[in-house]
């Protein structure tokens, strides 16, 4: 099969297309981002999908495209491209879908999020719950569903993920690796009782190719299975890495708004997806996935995380002088939480 994986050069995006070229399929990666340790491995055009004719001329020299998995986003934290997060995530978005009914190519899967729910909730989440995002990235991602939906004559799928993890995946997680690993105490928002999902990335990237063979169309929830509140799932990786912590509650009352403040003067990097996360229950039903695509994840969140640390811990040193590459390798700048990290 011949497919083509927008922003196939970011995190989940690169995974997706291995997954793909691991099955023997021939891909074409579109990004207009580049990572020059991934380039001579992957069929490559640099572009940004905004740009409606050079995407579809990419597209065209293909030749006979089978599907499309549309990955390509602009995140919320991405400050440096915040102007583009509407125009890319959802015109960008519009520019697939055209492009897929003027090549008559038969599907497009395509990467949501959880960010189209604004607030917790303590019972599981199903795909009839309302969405009602609470910043840009989640009300970009339902736009793009929507535009989605519009083109009725394009068979898609629509997958909402929560957080993906999996080794190599660096960003945020790297501050509280860094807690552990020095064992300072890490800090819960409240009790840290509540249960939020993760998905593990090669999990997901099976969902999106068993989307992407299945005839059923339509909108799911994926996540991982016996979500463990947060102070369990800190407690487990820090076991499992044999390092002693101590987990210390703070008032949800006066942390929630603390990190909203420190985010908006650009002194913490934990935006609100960030500190909804730490602070509210958020489990997403996957009961349609499994029962529609026939998929189940094999690792909880308790396994991806420790999985992840593994490989920040085996590649501390090279990850510290690392540079010019993708956030998502790259260590995060922990801001004003560094100065909580010296006196834990």
């Amino acid at each position: 099969m011949k497919y083509i994986v927008t922003g196939g050069m970011g995190f989940f995006g690169s995974i997706m297309t291995e997954y793909l070229i691991d099955q023997g399929h021939d891909v074409l990666v579109i990004d207009f981002m580049l990572d020059s340790r991934l380039v001579s491995k992957y069929n490559y055009k640099q572009l940004d999908i905004e740009n409606y004719d050079l995407f579809e001329s990419a597209c065209r020299s293909f030749g006979n495209i089978d599907g499309i998995f549309h990955i390509a986003a602009i995140l919320g934290h991405d400050h440096a491209n915040k102007h583009k997060l509407f125009p890319s995530n959802v015109e960008g978005t519009r520019n697939v879908m055209k492009i897929a009914r003027s090549l008559n190519i038969p599907k497009v899967v395509f990467t949501s999020t959880n960010c189209v729910y604004g607030a917790g909730c303590d019972s599981v989440v199903d795909e009839n719950y309302p969405a009602n995002p609470i910043e840009d990235y989640g009300r970009s991602k339902l736009e793009a569903e929507k535009t989605i939906m519009e083109f009725g004559n394009v068979a898609s799928s629509i997958i909402r993920c929560p957080t993906i993890i999996a080794a190599g995946r660096l960003g945020l997680l790297t501050i509280l690796f860094d807690f552990i690993r020095e064992e300072r105490k890490v800090y819960l928002v409240g009790k840290g009782d509540n249960r939020y999902s993760f998905i593990y990335a090669l999990d997901l990237a099976n969902a999106c190719y068993k989307a992407m063979q299945s005839t059923k169309t339509g909108l799911y929830h994926i996540s991982s299975d016996n979500v463990p509140t947060m102070r369990e799932l800190y407690a487990s990786v820090a076991k499992l890495a044999n390092k002693k912590i101590k987990l210390v509650s703070l008032p949800e009352s006066i942390v929630v708004p603390s990190l909203k403040i420190l985010y908006e003067l650009n002194l913490s990097p934990l935006g609100p997806y960030h500190y909804r996360m730490l602070s509210a229950n958020f489990v997403l039903d996957n009961r349609k996935i499994k029962s529609d695509l026939n998929w189940q994840p094999t690792k909880t969140n308790i396994d991806i995380l420790w999985e992840a640390y593994q490989y920040y811990d085996s590649h501390f040193n090279e990850i510290q002088n690392a540079d010019n590459l993708p956030t998502h390798k790259l260590k995060a700048k922990a801001g004003i939480l560094n100065l909580l990290k010296m006196i834990s």
